[in-house]
């Protein structure tokens, strides 16, 4: 033994303590000596009873007898090993799924705390959920473990209190320790909910809130669920909402930790109402400034810089005389010693010379407009510009909505002025022009120039067009783009104090939220914009209008028809059309009551919405939904309305988002239509439609689910269609089996079997036992890439070694050490990059890539390959990348990379890095959504490269390699995508 080794009864014996506690485990990591003797003092102390256990103090004993480690050896060939769970889960046992242990109650069972705590996640396990104050350091790094002994673990775990001894573990700061146990445990509230103070403890706010929210919905009165939750809902940026969920919890928790919920509570509602406050302060300054020409106090200016400058516009243009002009000088310098220059200064020594017996009614009128108080903003207009008072006018423009009825003389006019605030605002109404016609490239290239022009002192110009420019990347439904712009202009409206702006952006952030499947993120988010309504009554309808119908059509996803017609209820008019996405809501209630009252609600929201003018995308979408309410009363109508939808939206762009989900929803109410009349043929028929393929006479498969209803269809080598159409009382969960048996037994004896699986079921692995051959089949005909013709390539094109980023903590894969010949392009190590990859894939007849694959919605709402970085340090490449990319040798493409199959969770899109393959001219591609084995990864995709090669079809290589090689789990999970 080291001198270390002589540690070993004290650290058993919890004497050690600090820095050398931590020293020793750091050593008993890699000393097989020290592990073989701990092994044997814990199975002693098992063997001697409970009572012999030691209860390990915070502080060292004084004076313990040693006991001699080595006196226990005789017990050891008859006891069971046990594991040291430092080593974490692989090293631990086979625990299997267990129940949930003696309950917090019976069990005599405590731990050894600290006076105080370090984490603030509470835990499920009762000796664990003692309150303790929360008090940690101020230096960095991670929160310090507690120091409970293993003897501790070694008594949870014999007694099998497996909750017990992941609490432990987590206390002592073994957090994958701690999920390892928890993971084996049967499901429950109580796991759940420890699964989320974990994903606390390790920054996870977004999935500690999906946990807990599980936990809830089981057990609603789940204490640490609850608290869990609520610092989930801080964490996320929501911290009303939270302050509200804590002070519901501590009218039922015990005193203490009742009084920490009331006080965090108070301390979460602070900060967002001084929020509040300075921004009505800036409000009533700003009128005042406009009004009076009162000055703004210095404090204002400082904490609402860019706010103060947007009222210091309108109080230049509403100033009656040359005196109350020349008053706003110092407010200028201030203004622009924070921007730079001194365009705000020599605007003023401009308009100063104008004649104010003309100017000052012009600027009167324009204070009522700018105040609010009413007038005709198109006269004043005219009279400004014919006083040639060209900064009256353009104000005019803006407060009456008047911009785009001449967006060419505005844009001119901001422009003139050289003033960058102006000039972006130009921008701001030129790119939510060209959104509104579809333009959206042209839209993207108007905002990307004006966000050049931001600087200091402008956050509030720059947080709009940075707020459109995520909307409309939204709109295209590319998420992992709009993050940056979403983040960077709250973090703006938040300095800057604008509270309005701030409610803005959470909504975007909730539809993001929402779009990626991210549904109880999203419902969080949309409840606290309910918690923040502005005092302007119009704002006020308007943003609660919006919440209300975003929360009815969460709760159409989640099958709660009464909570969605609640919301629906409770939604204010605010005079005005329905959105489209209310009248969805109410399309689906109409199917799900068949009540006529609720057809002829959405008709009725049609006819106002189509009277105000829809583009075209929009126009094939309310078709849709017309169509979707119609079907069940009026088949004929509806079918008509839905085949009217798809003939209109296919003539659009592909980056048209509104035509997407037309043509998708479309398909997918007339394969349910067909279901319900029990014609499964036409059913299929109309799945083979959608992507483009003629309708299959043999071996097929269709799987569709929308919302409440589930489909699935089979045909087999001969005989007719089988159906069975279901009714859902819960959305899809993870592995549930889809395909019913009769289903599996008529194709079992298919020599391959297509499957047309519509979102959000494309991708899912397992849907047919291993040994049946069967692919994926992926929508062409919407899908145009511009590749004009195929040629014939024989080049393959292999990525391997590739050295990504060290900061991904990713373990180095195994040398690529597959066959090669004179027309195998080797891209590896510094080669390995996606701009050298992007550049290859062209040539490629054969694609493979043998690196790691990744999920991060911080990078691509698909997964993504992780490669050597470029010079400018991008790693990833995306399925967004590949898009691009135009492969006319049609390629077999081979993703050897974990989750590389994994699709975005869009309910109107199959969208994966798959699916961008077959779009840039893919013939077919070979990918896993799950975790891929890397040492038999690459022997079995050049066995199935080998059999497509001799003539098999991709489906039946990865069959038969599949069957040959034993059916490992992970093969298992292999898919084809064609």
């Amino acid at each position: 033994m080291t001198r270390r080794c002589d540690d070993i009864d004290r650290y058993f014996d919890g004497e050690l303590e600090g820095d050398a506690r931590a020293t020793f485990e750091a050593h008993l990591v890699d000393c097989a000596r020290c592990q073989q003797a701990l092994h044997v003092l814990m199975q002693l102390q098992v063997a001697t009873g409970p009572e012999a256990a030691p209860v390990a103090p915070v502080s060292p004993l004084a004076a313990r007898r040693r006991r001699a480690w080595w006196a226990a050896a005789p017990l050891l060939a008859a006891a069971a090993a046990i594991a040291l769970y430092l080593r974490g889960p692989s090293g631990g046992p086979e625990l299997g799924h267990v129940s949930e242990g003696m309950s917090q109650e019976a069990g005599p069972f405590s731990l050894a705390l600290a006076p105080t705590r370090g984490v603030e996640a509470r835990l499920s396990f009762a000796p664990a959920d003692v309150h303790r104050d929360y008090s940690v350091l101020r230096a960095g790094g991670p929160v310090k473990g507690e120091p409970i002994p293993l003897s501790e673990l070694s008594r949870l775990e014999q007694a099998g209190e497996l909750r017990g001894l992941a609490a432990a573990h987590a206390l002592r700061g073994e957090l994958a320790q701690a999920q390892a146990v928890l993971l084996r445990l049967q499901p429950s509230p109580d796991r759940d909910s420890d699964l989320a103070a974990l994903a606390l403890m390790q920054n996870q706010a977004e999935q500690a809130l999906a946990l807990a929210d599980a936990a809830l919905a089981a057990a609603p009165g789940h204490l640490q669920a609850r608290w869990n939750r609520a610092l989930a809902l801080r964490e996320l940026g929501l911290p009303r909402l939270a302050a509200d969920a804590l002070e519901r919890l501590a009218a039922d928790d015990t005193p203490a930790w009742g009084a920490e919920a009331r006080a965090q509570a108070e301390a979460l509602r602070r900060e967002p109402a001084a929020r509040e406050r300075s921004f009505a302060e800036v409000q009533a300054a700003g009128a005042a400034l406009i009004e009076r020409g009162e000055p703004f106090p210095a404090a204002t200016i400082a904490a609402s810089p860019s706010l103060v400058r947007l009222y210091f516009y309108d109080a230049v243009r509403a100033a009656p005389s040359r005196a109350r002009l020349e008053a706003l000088a110092p407010l200028a310098e201030q203004l622009d010693r924070l921007a730079g220059g001194r365009v705000l200064q020599d605007m003023l020594q401009r308009t100063a010379k104008a004649d104010f017996t003309r100017r000052g009614p012009l600027a009167a009128t324009y204070a009522e407009l700018a105040l609010g108080r009413g007038g005709d903003g198109a006269e004043l207009v005219a009279r400004a510009r014919a006083a040639r008072q060209d900064d009256i006018a353009l104000g005019a423009r803006v407060h009456a909505g008047l911009v785009r009825a001449d967006l060419d003389a505005f844009t001119k006019l901001a422009e003139s002025t050289g003033d960058p605030w102006l000039r972006m605002l130009a921008a701001q109404e030129r790119a939510g022009a060209q959104v509104d016609a579809g333009d959206y490239a042209a839209a993207e290239a108007t905002l990307a120039a004006a966000q050049a022009l931001c600087g200091p002192g402008l956050g509030y110009r720059c947080a709009r067009l940075e707020l459109l420019q995520a909307e409309l990347l939204v709109l295209m439904h590319r998420l992992t783009e709009a993050v940056a712009p979403l983040e960077a202009g709250a973090r703006r409206v938040t300095q800057d104090q604008h509270w309005g702006a701030e409610t803005t952006f959470l909504q975007l952030r909730a539809e993001v939220a929402r779009l990626r499947g991210a549904f109880g993120l999203a419902r969080a988010i949309t409840g606290e914009t309910l918690l923040r309504l502005p005092d302007a009554p119009a704002a006020r309808c308007r943003a609660e209008r919006h919440a209300r119908d975003v929360l009815a059509g969460l709760a159409i996803v989640a099958l709660d028809a009464a909570g969605a017609r609640r919301e629906l209820e409770a939604a204010p008019d605010c005079e005005q059309p329905p959105s489209l996405p209310r009248l969805f809501v109410q399309a689906d209630l109409a199917r799900m009551s068949g009540d006529r009252r609720d057809v002829d609600a959405v008709l009725v929201g049609l006819r106002a919405l189509r009277a105000a003018g829809l583009q075209p995308g929009e126009a094939a979408l309310a078709d849709h939904i017309e169509g979707r309410a119609r079907i069940a009363g009026e088949p004929e109508v509806g079918r008509a309305l839905l085949r009217q939808a798809i003939a209109a939206a296919r003539e659009l762009p592909r980056s048209d988002p509104h035509a997407l989900k037309a043509v998708s929803f479309s398909y997918a109410s007339l394969v349910l239509d067909a279901a319900a009349r029990g014609d499964h043929a036409a059913a299929l028929g109309l799945f083979a439609e959608e992507v483009g393929a003629a309708a299959p006479t043999a071996c097929a498969l269709g799987l569709a689910v929308d919302h409440e209803r589930g489909y699935s269809v089979a045909l087999g080598p001969a005989g007719p269609a089988i159906g069975s159409l279901v009714t859902r009382a819960a959305p899809v969960a993870d592995g549930e089996a889809l395909v019913p048996e009769d289903a599996i037994a008529a194709v079992r004896a298919c020599p391959e079997v297509a499957v047309f699986a519509r979102p959000p079921l494309a991708g899912r692995p397992g849907l047919l036992p291993p040994e049946i051959a069967w692919s994926y089949r992926v929508a062409r005909t919407p899908l145009q890439t511009g590749v004009k013709r195929h040629v014939t390539s024989d080049i393959r094109v292999v990525v391997a070694d590739a050295a990504a980023p060290a900061a991904l903590g990713l373990p180095r894969l195994s040398p690529w050490t597959g066959t090669s010949d004179a027309a195998t392009r080797l891209l590896t190590g510094p080669e390995a990059t996606p701009t050298r990859v992007l550049q290859a894939l062209p040539e490629a007849g054969e694609v493979e890539f043998h690196v790691h694959g990744l999920v991060d919605l911080g990078v691509s709402d698909a997964s993504f390959l992780a490669l050597t970085p470029d010079a400018d340090g991008r790693h990833a490449l995306t399925a967004g990348q590949i898009r691009g990319v135009a492969l006319p040798a049609r390629p077999v493409v081979i993703l050897g990379a974990c989750h590389a199959g994994q699709v975005a969770p869009y309910l109107h899109e199959a969208w994966s890095l798959p699916v961008a393959f077959l779009e840039a001219g893919a013939r077919v591609v070979i990918a896993s959504p799950a975790p891929v084995e890397d040492r038999e990864a690459g022997p079995f995709f050049d066995a199935v490269r080998a059999r497509i090669r001799s003539g098999a079809t991709p489906a039946a290589a990865v069959r038969d390699e599949r069957v040959q090689r034993g059916g490992a789990d992970w093969a298992a999970h292999v898919l084809v995508f064609e």
